[in-house]
């Protein structure tokens, strides 16, 4: 018997397959954490901290509102279909069943639906400790909204433009309130046009109007953390997930609307892209990380900082991209935020040292006319801090 058992063993291990499968096993693995990038190894806890997340009934949003509620915190599912949000909700208590979230409908393409939700949270609630704009579209047909803005931009930019600055007196109250936008690596192929971000049916395109909108997010992000440090402690921060899969992002590709084409590319998206889980955990780190929380202003991606876009350095297009979306929506901005510096709290020893850590750096302000950049230095650019 042992001979044969031998003689068995010789012949099998004298194939080449017998290497050529372990090796192949292993690559595949290798690819697939590589790909999956770092996960969030924090423990924080968010006891007692509200969190807003949109676009949470799936995907990413939805992750990271399993994270974030079994972490402790008070999840608002802000959600445009309230049987989704409904399922969402019950998987998170099937999991951790003494979980407080919420499920509120929010359309971040309508300026009404963002008002009408703002005005709930305010009556509700008294603090906003993390905003995540995470809600998106990819890939849609030319439609326009009922606000007459083009549906990619109202969605991914100008909905979350607005919703923030509505929330921004609430994220004040918070010791350290977070505004996390979901950028995207598109935004390094954007092509902004300031004065015609919506763009028209004749010149429409879904990959630039998609790309245009996480660049305009990005450079918002940023030019709106140099005027939230002159008074306040809140951050804001970008966020890139990365490619992922297993979101409603992927029905909309061109290459995936055949069922010959999606078959065929399946086994290469399971490889190469992130599942949801690993797309959130660069979100978790921003949004927990302690050492973050006087940290404004940076791009994100794979739990660390990155280098966005040579056109985030540009000042002039950030105040420009600024004022058209104001106008647009039709808010002031500049007295939104300038309100911030007017408003009394009860304030922790530790934010007080926190707001003359965040003063530091900035150079002399400066009024000019019609301008209300008093938050930039006199060179009218961004500070070093920046």
């Amino acid at each position: 018997m042992l001979e044969d058992f031998a003689r068995d063993f010789e012949a099998f291990s004298g194939n080449w397959w017998t290497y050529f499968i372990p090796f192949c096993v292993t690559v595949i693995g290798f690819i697939r954490v590589y790909a999956g990038g770092p996960y969030y190894q924090g423990k924080e806890r968010m006891d007692g901290k509200l969190v807003i997340i949109t676009g949470s009934s799936s995907g990413i949003g939805f992750e990271t509102a399993k994270d974030l509620a079994s972490r402790g915190a008070h999840i608002i599912m802000a959600v445009r279909n309230a049987e989704k949000g409904k399922r969402a909700l019950e998987k998170i208590k099937e999991n951790y069943k003494k979980s407080q979230v919420t499920v509120k409908l929010l359309d971040i393409s309508e300026m009404d639906s963002i008002r009408n939700f703002v005005d709930q949270i305010e009556v509700e609630y008294e603090k906003i400790d993390v905003l995540i704009n995470n809600a998106a579209v990819i890939h849609q047909p030319y439609t326009k909204t009922i606000d007459g803005n083009e549906l990619t931009i109202a969605t991914n930019y100008l909905g979350p433009f607005f919703l923030t600055h509505l929330l921004l007196p609430m994220l004040n109250k918070s010791e350290h309130g977070r505004i996390i936008n979901v950028s995207a690596m598109a935004h390094f192929n954007g092509k902004l046009k300031v004065e015609a971000l919506n763009m028209n049916k004749d010149n429409y395109n879904e990959a630039d109007a998609y790309s245009q909108s996480k660049l305009a997010l990005t450079i918002f992000t940023k030019y709106l953390a140099t005027l939230l440090n002159k008074n306040t402690t809140i951050t804001c921060n970008a966020v890139s997930p990365g490619l992922v899969r297993g979101t409603a992002h992927l029905q909309n590709l061109p290459l995936l609307k055949s069922a010959w084409t999606r078959f065929s590319t399946w086994p290469w998206v399971w490889l190469c892209l992130k599942t949801p889980k690993q797309g959130c955990q660069t979100i978790l780190h921003v949004a927990l990380n302690s050492n973050l929380k006087k940290t404004s202003g940076f791009y994100f991606s794979d739990c660390d900082f990155k280098e966005p876009a040579e056109l985030l350095k540009d000042i002039h297009v950030a105040k420009a991209l600024y004022k058209t979306s104001c106008g647009l929506v039709k808010i002031d901005g500049d007295d939104i935020i300038n309100k911030l510096g007017n408003e009394t709290f009860f304030l922790a020893d530790e934010r007080v040292e926190g707001l003359d850590e965040n003063l530091k750096g900035l150079d002399k302000q400066v009024e000019g006319p019609g301008e209300k950049s008093e938050y930039l230095n006199e060179k009218d650019e961004y500070p070093n801090d920046f």
